[in-house]
């Protein structure tokens, strides 16, 4: 069970920084009239923007995580 949960905590990390890069290349693409724009690092955004672009990310990933090591216990403990 350990490992479902880690791939899947990996799977979720590659999913966000992927769709992190892909919403602010978009955001480039139609936002910048020049067509110079440099992607905002985590840290810099504020608001709904970093809410549903970092915040919820970073918690499923660290829940994720969590449920890893919370099962890893379950089953050594189960072991002994």
């Amino acid at each position: 069970m350990r490992r479902i949960f880690l791939a899947a905590a990996l799977l979720a990390l590659v999913a966000w920084i992927a769709g992190y890069i892909w919403i602010s290349g978009l955001a480039c693409a139609f936002g910048s009239p020049n067509g110079r724009c440099a992607f905002p690092m985590p840290w810099d955004m504020r608001g709904e923007d970093l809410m549903i672009l970092v915040l919820f990310p970073a918690a499923l990933v660290a829940t994720l995580l969590v449920l890893a090591r919370i099962s890893g216990r379950r089953s050594q403990n189960s072991d002994n």
